[in-house]
């Protein structure tokens, strides 16, 4: 008789993970949560990944800081020295003498954002990803079943082409769209694919004693626990592809409601940045919350990032 053996049953967690709160300083308590992110790097969260989305989320400032209250007065946060922010809360903050008028305004959807150009934050600046590539995933160095994951989605090409990121990309002869080029994708399983496409983590650069390197930065946990038990912090393998690409894909995992709860947590207005196709530039509209729910409701109506899985290519080492 064959040796049948039992069925696997994976641990089970309590999905109510810890979570750091950024706010914003010049709205009410009742609604001033800008970003909301897991606390999974020891308790806490990595300080660059930190910066870098609030960067992100306030159109590419490149001057804030962060600050914790102290009675009636917020005072500014030092980097720590392990790099983990540990606290439940933190206030991110534009200097005094910043341009911006108050409130400072927030890019509230992924079309408005623009890339900057030879201004990404630190550490992204460093970052360099020339090595080999490969044709295995470059989470789990499985052979089978593996895909070409497009790290700038097929689903925001007219952003891509406005933005101009193939700049950033060694464009096949044979391509018929340079967003398909091999350095704006990565070999992925393809469970692992679809949980990258369902933006549950993003790939980001963090400084260990080997220094700085990819890593899998889980954003929005699935609720069994298990892919971020096994995957967040994890290494990536050797990755050739464009960090610009990488950066731009971190970026548009920031923009759900489960991480950017800036709309969602508005109950008089807001003020967001609104990029403007006509003149090319970005310009500061203020919301009421009937116009927010709208804009809310919009998103959903529109399936947010549904198909984004619609264009896959099996077997083919995307990096």
């Amino acid at each position: 008789m064959p040796s049948v053996r039992p069925p696997i049953i994976l641990p089970r967690e309590d999905a109510r993970l810890r979570v750091v709160a950024i706010l914003h300083p010049d709205y009410p308590a009742s609604e001033n949560t800008l970003l909301e992110l897991r606390a999974l790097d020891d308790g806490g969260i990595d300080y660059d990944t930190v910066m870098a989305a609030c960067s992100v989320v306030t159109g590419n400032t490149s001057t804030g800081f962060l600050a914790t209250r102290t009675g009636a007065r917020l005072e500014p946060v030092a980097r720590p020295g392990d790099d983990i922010l540990r606290e439940s809360e933190y206030f991110f903050q534009l200097p005094d003498d910043s341009a911006l008028e108050r409130p400072y305004p927030v890019v509230a959807r992924f079309e408005d954002w623009t890339f900057p150009h030879a201004a990404m934050p630190p550490p992204w600046d460093e970052l360099r990803c020339r090595g080999e590539g490969g044709t295995s995933c470059r989470i789990t160095d499985s052979r089978w079943a593996v895909e070409r994951a497009h790290l700038v989605p097929l689903t925001v090409q007219g952003w891509w082409d406005r933005e101009r990121l193939r700049r950033y990309v060694i464009i096949d002869r044979f391509s018929q769209r340079p967003i398909d080029a091999n350095n704006n994708a990565i070999s992925l399983r393809s469970d692992i694919h679809t949980v990258f496409d369902d933006k549950n983590f993003a790939i980001v650069p963090k400084r260990d004693q080997g220094g700085l390197s990819p890593v899998v930065h889980v954003v929005n946990p699935i609720s069994d626990g298990y892919f971020h038990r096994h995957y967040h912090n994890r290494q990536m393998l050797p990755l050739w592809c464009s960090v610009e690409c990488l950066f731009a894909r971190f970026a548009w995992t920031l923009f759900q409601p489960a991480v950017l709860v800036f709309l969602s947590s508005c109950i008089t207005s807001r003020r967001i940045l609104v990029y403007d196709p006509g003149t090319g530039t970005s310009t500061v509209e203020s919301r009421n919350h009937e116009q927010v729910q709208a804009m809310l409701t919009a998103e959903r109506e529109s399936g947010g990032e549904a198909g984004v899985r619609g264009d896959r290519q099996h077997g083919r080492g995307g990096c």
